[in-house]
């Protein structure tokens, strides 16, 4: 699988720049993009092979930069990995939610994720066998309290993935949706230590994406959605303070 074109947004910080550095270390072309130039030019320093595309998902503007960018490249692209993700807390009674806040967690997390797979289909077709990941959360099933918008866009991710996967059967286009367990990276910090490392996580979807594996759970993500299957009321319970 060697020296095929890899596409992962949010790959230069977290969970992304674990996925970024085992694709490079395997040989890959790894399209990154992010906010964050510096950081960007970090990872391009550090491992071969990565294009770093400075691009802001939460606006129309930067997806298309992603992918007028990604065509101009001129390649196939054979894995298009989903990461980039944004979670604030709401409080609605309180008065301390944002409209600007809530419209970034939708387009960075949900539409980017839409808009872009349909965008770049035609280099995804041109790889004669590729994949699209989502990597969307636990929350989705199981949602919590101080976060329900990122709630609802992971789980408009999560069955968005499924959808696209019956459109696209006999294309050659295969759908992974990926449910980790929570990821010690920036977002959570300061929340749990059963979390996995990112680099523990991104071994494990990498081997799942090798596999060719439609569903990625991580952790006890399967323990949980066990749980919600056969007693529903608990599992809500358990997550809706974390």
């Amino acid at each position: 699988m060697s020296g095929k074109t890899i596409v992962i947004t949010g790959g230069a910080i977290g969970l992304g720049r674990e996925l970024t550095r085992l694709y490079s270390e395997r040989g890959h072309r790894v399209v990154i993009c992010g906010r964050t130039e510096n950081a960007l030019e970090e990872v391009r320093a550090l491992f071969a092979g990565v294009v770093p595309v400075c691009a802001d998902l939460a606006a129309a503007a930067g997806r298309k930069l992603l992918v007028d960018r990604l065509h101009e490249l001129d390649q196939p692209i054979d894995l298009l990995i989903h990461n980039a993700a944004v979670q604030y807390a709401h409080d609605f009674l309180g008065g301390c939610t944002l409209a600007e806040k809530i419209e970034t967690e939708l387009a960075v997390n949900l539409t980017a994720p839409i808009e872009l797979t349909i965008d770049l289909l035609p280099l995804l077709r041109q790889a004669g066998s590729a994949r699209v990941a989502f990597v969307s959360s636990a929350l989705s099933r199981v949602p919590k309290k101080s976060a329900p918008v990122y709630c609802a866009t992971k789980a408009g991710v999560s069955n968005f993935a499924r959808g696209l996967r019956y459109q696209l059967e006999g294309s050659g286009i295969g759908v992974t949706d990926v449910v980790p367990d929570l990821i010690l990276t920036r977002m959570a910090a300061g929340r749990g230590d059963k979390a996995l490392s990112a680099s523990e996580a991104a071994t494990r979807i990498v081997a799942g994406l090798d596999q060719g594996a439609d569903d990625i759970r991580l952790g006890r993500v399967g323990k949980l959605f066990s749980l919600h299957r056969l007693w529903p009321e608990l599992a809500y319970r358990v997550l809706k303070a974390s």
